[in-house]
């Protein structure tokens, strides 16, 4: 990802893309995270500027890796963070984790099927999975490229790197319901950046304040609150599959 790219997202972290899903999140969690146990050990790779670790920390003690400076920066100073590991994958960890999160990460490595497997070493047994990567791989735009994508997935060809020990407990496409208006927002961009003299090689901006994003939030939450362990859509912006380790 390049610098301005990752300024942006820092920037936008509290908007309601991120604040959707970090809803998201917690609904599934909700469904799925163990309650039979005081304080669970969570890692986060790739946690950004921490802004999920709230809702993670509902569950039990929080650990994060990260490799940018700028989140590790951010992360260092939060007090609801155990351990901050600022190393890249794959790593020797101290520890295995009962819940291991990756929100939008896998699409920025190289080694995606071989990161699947690191996190399932990592699982105790009976552990939990929550992945979020980004959708359709006809979307892949110069917006991908700036943030450091690799690829975008279809329910298929995420589902082929899920290593045979982890089971699926849920899987569905997501932010469904504004998915058409993001299709013609990405692509007004690319047509413009197509017409400008100097080529943009920034992500594209997201709406992170005001009546806009407030309206967007809104209507991403309803999506949010109908969502079961047994919702399947079949197209989104994203998608998330949460996984348990069997015993």
């Amino acid at each position: 990802m390049n610098e301005n790219s990752y300024n942006q997202y820092l920037a936008e972290s509290s908007g309601w893309l991120h604040t959707g899903r970090s809803a998201l999140i917690a609904r599934i969690l909700g469904f799925f995270a163990p309650r039979d146990q005081v304080a669970l050990d969570i890692l986060e790779i790739g946690a950004g500027a921490g802004q999920n670790v709230p809702v993670l920390s509902r569950h039990g003690v929080v650990d994060v890796l990260e490799v940018d400076e700028k989140g590790l920066v951010e992360l260092r100073k939060r007090t609801d963070v155990r351990l901050v590991i600022d190393q890249g994958i794959p790593c020797q960890l101290d520890r295995s984790y009962d819940i291991i999160c990756a929100f939008d990460v896998i699409e920025h490595l190289e080694d995606d099927r071989g990161t699947m497997q690191w996190i399932s070493d990592n699982l105790k047994p009976g552990g939990l999975c929550l992945v979020t990567v980004p959708a359709h791989p006809w979307f892949f735009t110069r917006h991908d490229q700036a943030l450091g994508h690799h690829r975008r997935y279809t329910r298929q060809s995420f589902r082929a790197i899920i290593p045979t020990n982890l089971e699926r407990l849920a899987d569905s496409h997501f932010n469904t319901v504004l998915f058409p208006l993001a299709i013609l927002a990405r692509w007004a961009w690319v047509v413009k950046n197509l017409f400008t003299r100097v080529v943009d090689l920034n992500k594209q901006p997201v709406p992170s304040q005001g009546m806009l994003s407030g309206i967007l939030l809104s209507i991403f939450l309803k999506e949010i609150e109908a969502t079961r362990p047994e919702t399947s859509r079949s197209f989104g912006l994203s998608y998330y599959a949460c996984l348990k380790k069997k015993a």
